[in-house]
């Protein structure tokens, strides 16, 4: 049976789907972990603690809102900077994917954890979190199950090896 040339066409788009949703899950693991030592320390800061305190008071859809702007604002910057990327603007990329992880993690996640209990409360809201913890959870077992995603951790743990090695070298000077 002959292929026709939208069956070529979809094709093609879902793997360059598969590409980009892979591409995207690697560099989430990578960023993710750099970043995590600042959430920490965020985490232990006064100022943060007092500002969860004040998102903890806030009613549910106050919450939601508090919650809607630096997430409207982190994940499509997510996305530009990938477009940055595709374009050969390294730099600016990586600048911008830095700044919107740290935003990300720091502000909607410190905001999200203050407010989960009355953002669950929001029926509409808690289906939607359940369902994307789902398709984020297959998503991901779907990702780490490719040979492109083996390919980037093992690249990453060769990145790792050698940062310590350079690392235990320059302490030993």
């Amino acid at each position: 049976m002959p292929t026709t040339f939208a069956q070529i066409i979809r094709r093609i788009l879902l793997r360059l789907a598969e590409a980009l949703v892979i591409f995207y899950v690697a560099l989430d693991s990578i960023f993710t972990p750099i970043f995590r030592p600042l959430v920490r320390w965020a985490a232990g800061l006064r100022v943060v603690r007092r500002l969860q305190d004040l998102v903890a008071e806030l009613p549910p859809y106050a919450i939601l809102a508090a919650l809607a702007i630096p997430f409207g604002l982190a994940e499509p910057a997510k996305i530009y900077a990938l477009v940055l990327f595709a374009g050969g603007r390294w730099l600016t990329g990586v600048i911008l994917m830095a700044l919107a992880y740290l935003v990300s993690l720091v502000l909607v996640e410190r905001i999200y954890d203050a407010g989960r209990d009355k953002l669950r409360t929001i029926s509409w809201f808690a289906r939607l979190m359940d369902w994307l913890v789902a398709f984020r959870d297959s998503l991901l077992a779907w990702a780490r199950s490719t040979k492109a995603y083996a390919l980037a951790m093992q690249t990453r743990r060769r990145a790792v090896e050698i940062f310590g090695r350079v690392r235990a070298q320059l302490r030993l000077r």
